[in-house]
């Protein structure tokens, strides 16, 4: 019998039966931070917490942001670096990294968003056609694929190919350890795409007579004629839910906010100050006014919506 070190180095090599192999991309999320192991208890626990942590603020370092729907794919992996002896003998010395491109839908607008991650080393998790999310584990945790990505897109179309509203995600894996030998995976129940991707909507600075100020709602682009004013959509129910306000340095102070209404000729929100405090400020002190976060405007039913603060300025 030959001495072997392979108990110690290797494992068995028979197969579960329904083992999980990655299917085609469908969804690639964005995720820096971790889920622990009560919220991935079973299938239906993890789906919610992918939902809940779609819905939380950007600022939120458990936030997960989900891209469009892969609709074309492409292998970019890097080849193995091989090395050989003259006699004949080859090896692999360096195993490539492994990396894709795929296409989405987007306009001009979100590819301007999309553009804010390039170059940055970011987590990824995949979820396949299969309904399955791909990622790894840091002790019990379970996170995503450390990547770096590169978004293009918003060129002139030529009219040759498929090409108008098409933008190009580039995908480079940055350990093969993670990717290969240490990814772990979960099924998903239910809807997934209930994992949304939320808009920045901007409270924005109409007027004020002393401590009433006109705040509108619009979300920011390119359009040359202005943001989109969503007061339509949600202006009435955004209207209904609380703000908060905060003055001094590091805007660490509180200032009460007395009431929000909705003006309905204007298209604005009406937000009143308690006088007496906002009486005791400076002329051009700052005001921080904040919105509800997503999760709060999701369960008054204001759906895909961030509401990003507005600085005030007291007159």
């Amino acid at each position: 019998m030959a001495y072997s070190l392979c108990g110690k180095s290797v494992a068995n090599t028979g197969e579960l039966a329904c083992d999980k192999s990655r299917g085609v991309l469908k969804k690639l999320f964005i995720f820096n931070g971790s889920i622990a192991a009560a919220d991935y208890a079973d299938e239906a626990t993890f789906t919610q917490k992918l939902i809940a942590n779609s819905k939380l603020s950007k600022n939120d370092s458990n936030k997960l942001f989900t891209l469009n729907e892969a609709q074309d794919l492409a292998d970019a992996s890097e080849a193995n670096k091989e090395g050989s002896l003259n006699l004949g003998f080859k090896t692999v010395l360096l195993e490539g990294k492994p990396g894709y491109t795929m296409k989405i839908f987007a306009g001009g607008d979100l590819l301007k968003r999309l553009r804010s991650f390039n170059n940055q080393t970011v987590r990824i998790l995949e979820l396949d056609a299969n309904g399955i999310v791909w990622g790894t584990k840091s002790g019990t945790s379970f996170r995503g694929f450390l990547a770096k990505i590169f978004v293009t897109g918003n060129k002139i179309a030529t009219g040759q190919n498929v090409e108008e509203g098409v933008v190009t995600v580039s995908v480079s894996i940055l350990s093969t350890s993670e990717y290969f030998d240490n990814n772990y995976w979960s099924e998903t129940v239910g809807n997934i795409d209930d994992i949304r991707a939320l808009n920045d909507v901007s409270l924005v600075y109409k007027s004020n007579a002393s401590n009433v100020f006109k705040i509108g709602l619009q979300i920011i682009g390119s359009d040359l004629m202005g943001g989109y004013n969503i007061w339509d959509d949600y202006g009435s129910a955004i209207s209904a839910l609380t703000f908060t306000a905060f003055t001094g340095a590091d805007f660490a102070s509180s200032l009460a906010v007395t009431s929000v209404a909705a003006d309905t000729a204007l298209e604005a929100l009406t937000v009143t100050f308690d006088s007496t405090a906002y009486n005791a400020l400076s002329s051009g002190d700052k005001i921080k006014l904040v919105g509800p976060t997503p999760a709060v405007l999701d369960a008054a039913d204001v759906l895909d919506t961030e509401i990003i603060p507005v600085i005030l300025t007291k007159s």
